[in-house]
This record gives structure tokens, sequence and C-alpha cells, in this order.
């Protein structure tokens, strides 16, 4: 009996339980982003797309596996391994009920071990799935390569550059509209909290693909301890941080670190409270009693230590440039990103007006250059970090789970994300270069963006970005993984 037959929950079936056949799809070319309406009947069809051979970047030997995962609010996750050369799978006794998601993730069963070690080939998904008592539902699910970039949150899947809105709060994270996404984070349960600025909300989409109001109610003023965050006038946020301990930290306009734990504002921990958008302000938590911060337009960055804030990195004469570099004593000029690296136990900021990208140890308290040669070249694929002149970079964010760290310049290439690999070398992540709307379904690195202010990273590999100017936001398809 083939594998591919049926894969029954672990324990005796319910009277009532459902069934989902999950048939799955390997367009060439790629589509938008897979359907995530529901349907009211018993079958959800394809929708009219074809079901041909694997697209080239997909290995074809029989030994490949597919991992199908059911979840919702309402039960655990149901997994169970298929045959990918059948190209179907179907999972039984799953207790019936809304807001059901399927996934779907291709391994290579050559590799060692099964699961998390293993080489991530493909994925995709399909949110929206209600299932009644005793129903069986096909739901066609097409599958990306890694590295493929869709659209999850915001603008329509093609043209123009994106339309900003206010709505789908409640429902399907690719039916909402988003206003000028400032930031992006990813939480511990691979919740994802972005920041639309534009109206002064910061939303989260849950596992499960839908989007809610998480924090701010569009305006701006007193911010209490102890009230809803859904509900406080936090304002526009410009970025977001989350402490070991999963509280969420929101850092708006107005010079604001407003605290959240559990939904609720716990503490401002810092309040300046002078409104510019212009500043960027930008935070990296360490853990609950440790943060750090910085704005453009001061020549500083900030401690927060156990609530009391100190200067960390000052511009104080003389000045020094040969490493180590005292963290007191260095030119710092219009600092506009900064993120923690656990791997080296450093801070990474982007030194704008000096082209440069700079790490400050937390072992020895000393700066050293990470991307910065003022008179080297510009950016080709693979290019040495140390041997690199930026152009104005504003963004860094790092990933914990490769310690990639991700890098925009400003100017003609704002539209682009750049990284630096295991191997340290520099590579295109996403963009062309180009600014624009462009390239869901294919390779991230041949989409266009629009000035992308944030990278973030699921625990299975995923990263999405902040597409600023798009109002979206986009996530590359297993893209942080090697």
């Amino acid at each position: 009996m083939p594998l591919l037959l049926a894969a029954v929950a672990a324990g005796c079936s319910r009277s009532g339980d459902g069934t989902i056949s999950v048939q799955l799809t390997y367009p060439s070319p790629p589509p938008s982003a897979p359907s995530a309406a529901s349907s009211s009947s018993g079958v959800l069809s394809a929708g009219g797309a074809s079901a041909p051979a694997l697209a080239p970047n997909y290995p074809v030997a029989p030994s490949n596996r597919i991992l199908i995962r059911v979840l919702a609010p309402h039960f655990a996750p149901i997994e169970a391994w298929f045959d990918r050369s059948d190209g179907r799978g179907v999972i039984a006794n799953i207790p019936p009920g809304p807001r059901i998601a399927v996934e779907v993730d291709e391994y290579d069963n050559t590799a060692s071990t099964l699961g998390t070690n293993a080489p991530l080939l493909g994925r995709g998904w399909f949110h929206g799935i209600t299932l009644s008592p005793g129903e069986a539902k096909t739901v066609p699910v097409a599958m990306y390569a890694k590295g493929t970039i869709v659209t999850v949150c915001g603008a329509p899947a093609s043209g123009g550059t994106g339309t900003s809105g206010d709505s789908g709060d409640g429902g399907l994270d690719n039916e909402a509209l988003l206003g000028n996404p400032s930031a992006v984070k990813a939480g511990p349960d691979d919740s994802i909290y972005v920041s639309s600025s534009a109206f002064g909300k910061v939303k989260r989409i849950d596992r499960y693909g839908y989007l809610t109001g998480f924090a701010g109610d569009g305006t701006h003023g007193t911010i209490a301890a102890g009230t809803p965050a859904s509900s406080s006038p936090i304002g526009s946020v410009s970025d977001i941080d989350i402490d070991p301990s999963g509280n969420l930290y929101l850092f708006n306009y107005w010079n604001q670190i407003v605290k959240v734990a559990g939904g609720v504002v716990s503490a401002v921990v810092y309040d300046n409270g002078i409104e510019n958008p212009a500043a960027r302000f930008n935070i990296a938590v360490v853990n609950v009693d440790l943060l750090y911060f910085l704005n453009y337009l001061d020549r500083r960055i900030y401690q927060i230590f156990d609530s009391s804030k100190s200067d960390f990195v000052t511009d104080d004469a003389p000045h020094e440039t040969a490493e180590p570099i005292d963290r007191f004593h260095y030119p710092i000029n219009g600092p506009s990103g900064v993120t923690y690296a656990t791997i080296g136990n450093s801070l990474v900021f982007a030194d704008t007006e000096n082209d440069r990208i700079m790490r400050v140890s937390l072992l020895d308290g000393n700066i050293y250059y990470l991307v910065a040669d003022p008179g080297g070249a510009p950016f080709s694929e693979g290019i040495d970090p140390l041997a690199m002149a930026p152009v104005r970079p504003r963004v860094v964010d790092y990933n914990p789970i490769t310690g990639k760290i991700f890098f925009v310049e400003t100017g003609t290439n704002t539209s682009r994300v750049l990284y630096i690999d295991a191997q340290d070398q520099v590579r295109i992540f996403a963009g062309t270069g180009v600014l624009g709307f462009s390239g869901d379904g294919g390779p991230a690195t041949g989409a266009r963006l629009y000035d992308p202010r944030a990278v973030t990273v699921d625990s299975r590999g995923n990263a999405y970005i902040a597409d600023y100017g798009n109002h979206a936001v986009r996530m590359v398809v297993g893209g942080a993984l090697p």
C-alpha cells in the first residue's frame, strides 16, 4: 500500500473529525501567492491552476519527502511524511473548526537527519480553511523553491508601487492593506509583527495567516502602563524588537520606547516625547534589563541598563579610527540602524554618513570595522565586506538562525537587500536595485522593492521584508537558510 493513502493523527478517530487532502502543484513559471480564500463547499479547487512537471530548480529523486502539517488554534499541529513523487497526501482525524492552515515543507532525506537539520527544498501553504464535522476537503498547495519572493500582506501581488490602506483586521493577511511598514519582527511563536506607520498601528499576523491589530489606536497621546496595547495611543512605530522572554519593544516617532507584555503595555521604558519621523529611531534589545537605541540625528548610541540611560558610543575628541577603536572616541555620524548579534556578542550599526557598517564588541567594549572600506569597490557578488565601500547604509538586521547580517544601502541601491554570509562574503538577498514593485512568485533577486526598512526571519528560515514604499510585507521562502 503506498505511503500516500492516509496519515492518521495519533490516538483514536473521533466521530465528526474531518480529512484534508493536499494536492501539490509545481508551477513554472510560478504564480502569485497561493489563494487563501475559504470555501463553504466540500472541495477547494485549484482555481484553474495546472500541475506541470517540477520546476527546474526542484530535484526529482523520488527519495525526497514532503512533510504536511495541519494546524489551527483549537488543536495541536498534526504532521505526516509522504512520498513527494506522488504529489499529494491525506491527513485524517482533524478536529473540525475554522482558521485551519496547511503547511508543506520538503526536505532531502538523503541528509543525515530529517527535520530542521535537513536542507529545505521548497515550501507551500494554504490558509483560511474551515472544516465541518465529517467533511473532507481537497486543498491545492503551490510549492515554492527556496529564494522565491511573495507578498504575504499589504499591496496587491503585481503592478504599481503598492496600495496604502488600513483594512483587513480579523481576516487573512493577503487580503489586508498596510501603510508604510517601517518595521517587521518575527515572534517566538512565528507570529509576525509589522508597523503600519502611516496609520499609527502595529499589526500581528499569526501562524494561521490572520491579521489583527496588536498595538496602537492610530493616535498619539499619553501611554499608560496596564492598558491594552491595541487601544493605547502609541502612535507611529519606527522599530520593533523582542527580548528573550517574548516581550515586544516599540520605538515610536515620539522617541518613546514602549514595552508590551501579553498584549498589555508593561512600561514606557524611555520617554523623550519629541516627535521627529526623520530621526529613524532604532532599537536593539539584548534582554529584559539591557537595550540599546539610536537615532539618525544624534551622534550617539545610547544604552538603557536596569532602567538607567547612558551614552554607549560617542564622538568625543580626540577621534580614533584605528582598531580597536575606543567607543567613546569614534567619529559616528548619522547612525540609522542597530541590531544585536548573538554570535560574537556584538552590536552592529549602520554609520550612514560615514559610509560604514561597524560592530561594537560587548566583550571588550571596542569598535571594529565590518563593511567599511572608503577607498574600496562597490558591491559585487561575493565581495569581502572589508573591501567594500557601502553607499550610506541605513538598515541592518541580524538572523540568529544562520548568523546572516542583512543591510540596505541608500541612493540608487535602496531597493535591494544585501547580506553577509557564513563565509564572510557579501551577497545579494533581494531586489534588483531598481525601485518598483514586481517579482512575486520568482527569485527574490529578480524582484523590485521600494525602500525596504527591516528584515526578520521566522523559525523555519523564511525571511520577511518591510517593503516601506510598497506598503507591503514581502516574504523570501527559506531565504535565511544555507
